[in-house]
């Protein structure tokens, strides 16, 4: 008898419907790593369908005034499931470098350059939707990149490119759409000063958050605004301290402590996509570099806020104003705070983590996020893939 020989197994050879049904197993990072294995594996993975990415990506910006040949116009992307290394955009140009990000829906970011004009881009793919020009109404001149000046927010369909895009600038609430050449104004916001917009497209409702919650239907031909108005929802210290009417000399000392303790803080609504409900995320940073996060959800009925301590297997992504499904999701915390500072010009580290509500404790981003980037604002975002 002949002595058989050993045949090294090549993985290249993998036969290519066994390949397909783990290729189409794998995570999103897992599929776009294995898809460039080889050229075979790669040849295969086109003919896949990837699951569908359901976890929050952060997108650090880079800063404009640095001098760098090395990928300066391009994003660093960060994918909690795959901790140890960050992503690059493609370049994105000088005018991107030099514009600022006022809202993101999807892998798509709303971005205002230094002419104040808008437009609607994706950094993964470079595709981009010029907004029509605001000649018609008052925009003053942008001011420097990251100073906060107005608020937007975006809702794009990836396939059809239908869009809706508010943006509150000076007292003037604007609406444009895909197929319009100019914008329509909203409503007048009588020199309100406007902190957050959230447009929730299955209702079509647009939500208005200034000293009060203010609320638009954009379903009809006109904009139709709720009669009645959300209580206030500006920055409270009682969200953090006991009730007053108890016990008001211990509320005064709990007071003055506090806020000889504050250094910043803020407030942000949050709408569920699961249920439609509205929540009031309040938070404090302490001198002490302690954080305080306080949630509470809007009772429909009697028009109050009622302080919660879980948010279930849900999870708000703050800087989309909306709350998503996470149980059962590798990679992403369910009753969790994805946070990435306050107010503009985020550019600390230590201000981005995850908060987790039921430990009470932040999980910090790895190290290797920020050393990757001298970075200029950085924002949570959820990539519909």
């Amino acid at each position: 008898m002949g002595q058989s020989k050993d045949r090294t197994f090549k993985w290249s050879e993998l036969c290519p419907d066994l390949l397909r049904c783990v290729l189409e197993r794998l995570s999103f990072t897992d599929f776009n790593r294995a898809k460039y294995v080889c050229s075979s594996w790669h040849s295969v993975s086109r003919g896949c369908v990837p699951k569908r990415n359901q976890i929050p990506w952060l997108i650090l910006f880079p800063r404009d005034d640095i001098i760098n040949n090395n990928n300066n116009s391009s994003c660093v992307l960060f994918v909690p499931d795959d901790r140890d290394r960050v992503y690059r955009t493609r370049d994105l140009g000088v005018d991107f470098v030099r514009s600022c990000c006022l809202a993101t829906y999807g892998s798509w970011l709303l971005m205002k350059d230094t002419r104040s004009n808008l437009n609607i881009l994706n950094p993964l793919t470079g595709e981009n939707i010029v907004l029509p020009v605001t000649s018609d109404y008052f925009v003053p001149p942008a001011l420097p990149k990251y100073e906060r000046e107005s608020i937007a927010c975006l809702w794009i369909d990836d396939r059809s490119k239908d869009y809706v895009v508010v943006w509150h600038v000076v007292e003037e609430l604007l609406l444009t759409k895909k197929g319009n050449n100019t914008w329509r104004r909203i409503a007048y916001t009588h020199w309100e000063d406007g902190k957050q917009l959230v447009y929730e497209h299955k209702n079509q409702t647009l939500y208005f958050h200034g000293y009060t919650i203010r609320i638009w239907y954009l379903s009809g031909d006109e904009p139709l605004e709720e009669s009645e108005f959300f209580p206030p929802a500006h920055f409270a210290i009682w969200d953090f301290i006991t009730d007053r009417w108890i016990d008001e000399e211990k509320y005064l000392r709990e007071e003055e402590l506090f806020v000889r303790e504050l250094l910043d803080g803020g407030l942000y609504i949050a709408v569920s996509t699961v249920s439609g409900e509205v929540y009031k995320v309040t938070i404090v940073m302490q001198k002490c570099k302690r954080w305080l996060f306080s949630v509470s959800k809007m009772n429909p009925i009697n028009l109050c806020w009622q302080v919660i301590d879980s948010l279930g297997d849900e999870a708000v992504i703050l800087d989309m104003g909306i709350t998503v499904l996470a149980k059962d999701v590798p990679g992403f915390k369910r009753n969790s705070i994805y946070f990435s500072g306050l107010d503009y010009g985020r550019k600390n580290p230590d201000h981005i983590f995850v908060f987790d509500l039921a430990t009470q404790e932040i999980e910090p981003l790895p190290q290797c996020v920020f050393s990757s980037i001298q970075f200029s604002d950085a924002r949570w975002f959820l990539p519909g893939f």
